[in-house]
C-alpha cells in the first residue's frame, strides 16, 4: 500500500510540489488586494467626500454570519476613517432579506445621505430606485449573483467588478480587503471576521480562502479575542471551532429572534466598547433555546418512512425549518421539505427543501400544479412558499416527483487505512492538510474487514468504544452492540478526532458503519 501521505495527495488531487506549497507558513502576501480597482477607488473617493462634508452613512448588512461580519468590519473601518456612520442588521421577520423600499424611506427620514450595503444589494432594484428618488446614494458591496438588470447605482464592489479570481469569496472577505484599501493597513481583527464569514458562508477553502482562514487561526490562537473566547471553551481554535461551534450560535439569533435583536451582534463585533460578556451570555442562551426547539420539533414529528420523500408541516419558527430539514435528510436520506407558518401571516407556509445529489429540488417543483408564491435556491437546497390550503395537493405532486426520481444510496468513499495506521503520527500527517471545509473536506478513511466479535462497548452496549492502542480507540455514538447481528466482517468509514480529557490527549477514530 502507498504511504499515507501519497494516499492523501491522491484523495485531494494535488501533487507533491503543490503539497509543499500548501504547508508553507501562511502569508498575507497570498491575499490579493483590490486597491487599484476602479470601483474601489470610486468608493474611497466618495467616502472621503462624505467625511469632509460630514454626511451620515448607514451600513446595511444581513442577519447571517456573513452579513454581520461584513457590517462589523465596515463599521470599525469607517469609524477609524473618520466617517459619521451607523450600522443596521435587518430582521428576517420584520424586514426580510436585503434592502427594501420601506427601509430606504426610514433611512432617508433619519438624515442618512449614503447607504453602504454589504452582503446584499445587487438585486434590490425597487429599493435602489426609491433611494435615487429620495436623493440617497447607495454603494453596494455584495457577492451574490447579478440578475439580468444592472443595479441602479454608480458604485458596485463585487468579486466580478473587482476581478477577484476564480474562487468565490464571501462578503466578509470582500469587506476585509476593502478595509485594507480604505485604511491602507491590515487589521488582524478585521481579517479574522472576514475569515469566519468565509467558513460560515461555505466558500471553497482553496487558494486565498484557505490562506485567510489559516492566517485567522494563527491570529485568534495568539490573541484569544474576547468575542470568540466567550463563545467557545476550545483550548485551541481550528476551523471546526467556528464551523460547528461559534458560527451556529451567531446564526441562531437571526433564525430565532423576531425583532431587531441581530443588531446586538453588530454591537458585539463592531463596537469595541460594548459589554462582551453580557452579549455573549445572550447569544449562548438563544443558541440553547434554538437547539431545544429544533430537538422538540424533531421528536414530535410523525414520519411515514414508506413514502419516497418527507414533507411535513412543523410547529417551528420559519427561521429554523432549514435546520430541521437538514437533520431529517441526515437521518432518512430522502428529499425533505419542512414547512412552517409564515410569521405574521398564518395563511402562508414557508418551506425549506433539502436533498442529496441525484434529486434536484427545484426541478421537482416543476411538476406541481399548485400556485407557488415563491421559490429559489440550489439543486440540493432551496425554499418554497405556498398557501396553507394547498399543502395536501402540493405534497401529492411532490411525492410523485420523488417516486420518479428516487435517490440511489451513495457509495461510501474514502482512503483505505489499516488499524495499525490509526495513530497520532497519522493524525499529524492528516493535519498538515488542514484547515478543512467546503470543497476541502476532512478526509474520510475506509477500515475494511474488521471482526465485530473483537469490539467493546460502553454505556451498557450503546456506544462502540474499542481500544486500538494506549492512546487511540474506535468510537461511535451511532454503533451499538446490536449493530452486527449475524455479521462476521464489517466495514467502517472513519475520521480522526483528538479527544482531550484532564490535560491528556488521545485519538478517537470516529466510525460509521457502511451498508
Amino acid at each position: 500500500m502507498e504511504s499515507l501521505l501519497d494516499r492523501l495527495l491522491t484523495y485531494y488531487g494535488i501533487t507533491k510540489e503543490e503539497y509543499e506549497g500548501l504547508i508553507l507558513p501562511p502569508s498575507f502576501s497570498n491575499i490579493p488586494l483590490i486597491d487599484d480597482q476602479i470601483e474601489v477607488k470610486k468608493a474611497i473617493e466618495r467616502l472621503k467626500k462624505a467625511r469632509d462634508t460630514e454626511e451620515r452613512i448607514l451600513i446595511y448588512g444581513d442577519y447571517d454570519v456573513d452579513g454581520i461580519a461584513s457590517a462589523s468590519i465596515l463599521l470599525r473601518a469607517f469609524k477609524e476613517f473618520g466617517l459619521d456612520c451607523a450600522g443596521y442588521i435587518p430582521s428576517r421577520y420584520l424586514d426580510g432579506y436585503g434592502l427594501t423600499v420601506a427601509n430606504v424611506k426610514k433611512i432617508a427620514a433619519k438624515g442618512f445621505k449614503i447607504i453602504f450595503t454589504c452582503d446584499n444589494g445587487v438585486t434590490a432594484h425597487e429599493a435602489l430606485l426609491e433611494a435615487k428618488n429620495l436623493g440617497v446614494e447607495v454603494i453596494i458591496l455584495d457577492h451574490h449573483e447579478f440578475d439580468l438588470v444592472k443595479p441602479e447605482t454608480d458604485i458596485v464592489i463585487h468579486p466580478e467588478t473587482v476581478s477577484y479570481g476564480d474562487v468565490p469569496i464571501s462578503a466578509g472577505y470582500l469587506s476585509f480587503v476593502f478595509s485594507v484599501a480604505l485604511l491602507n493597513r491590515v487589521d488582524d481583527y478585521l481579517l479574522s471576521l472576514g475569515a469566519i464569514s468565509t467558513i460560515s458562508d461555505m466558500m471553497p477553502l482553496r487558494k486565498y480562502n484557505r490562506e485567510i482562514v489559516r492566517l485567522m487561526l494563527d491570529i485568534v490562537n495568539k490573541n484569544r479575542y474576547e468575542e470568540f473566547a466567550l463563545l467557545s471553551d476550545a483550548k485551541e481554535f481550528d476551523a471546526s471551532t467556528f464551523q460547528m461551534g461559534i458560527n451556529p450560535k451567531l446564526n441562531s439569533i437571526g433564525r430565532l429572534e423576531k425583532g431587531t435583536e441581530p443588531n446586538r451582534l453588530l454591537a458585539y463585533f463592531g463596537n469595541p466598547e460594548s459589554d462582551k460578556t453580557l452579549i455573549a451570555n445572550y447569544i449562548n442562551e438563544v443558541y440553547e433555546r434554538r437547539k431545544e426547539i429544533t430537538k422538540e420539533s424533531f421528536e414530535n414529528l410523525v414520519i411515514n418512512e414508506d413514502e419516497p420523500a418527507i414533507i411535513v408541516n412543523a410547529e417551528i419558527p420559519e427561521g429554523l425549518n432549514g435546520l430541521l430539514a437538514s437533520r431529517l435528510l441526515s437521518n432518512y436520506h430522502k428529499p425533505v421539505i419542512v414547512f412552517s407558518k409564515k410569521e405574521n401571516d398564518e395563511n402562508i407556509l414557508v418551506g425549506s427543501m433539502r436533498s442529496e445529489e441525484g434529486f434536484d429540488v427545484l426541478k421537482a417543483l416543476e411538476g406541481t400544479k399548485v400556485n407557488l408564491l415563491s421559490k429559489g435556491g440550489h439543486p440540493c437546497a432551496g425554499g418554497v412558499s405556498i398557501r396553507v390550503e394547498d399543502f395536501a395537493a402540493f405534497k401529492k405532486d411532490y411525492l410523485y416527483a420523488a417516486v420518479k426520481h428516487k435517490l440511489s444510496p451513495k457509495e461510501k468513499t474514502g482512503i483505505p487505512l489499516s488499524l495499525g495506521e490509526c495513530t497520532m503520527q497519522s493524525y499529524r500527517i492528516i493535519e498538515t492538510f488542514a484547515p478543512f471545509g467546503f470543497c476541502w473536506e476532512t478526509p474520510k478513511f475506509l477500515l475494511n474487514n474488521l471482526d465485530p466479535r473483537t469490539f467493546t462497548y460502553i454505556k451498557e452496549g450503546k456506544y462502540l468504544s474499542t481500544k486500538i492502542s494506549t492512546d487511540s480507540r474506535l468510537f461511535s455514538f451511532s454503533i451499538s452492540q446490536d449493530s452486527f447481528v449475524g455479521e462476521s466482517k464489517v466495514d467502517f468509514v472513519a475520521t480522526f478526532r483528538i479527544n482531550e480529557y484532564k490535560g491528556r490527549k488521545s485519538l478517537d477514530i470516529i466510525c460509521e458503519k457502511t451498508f
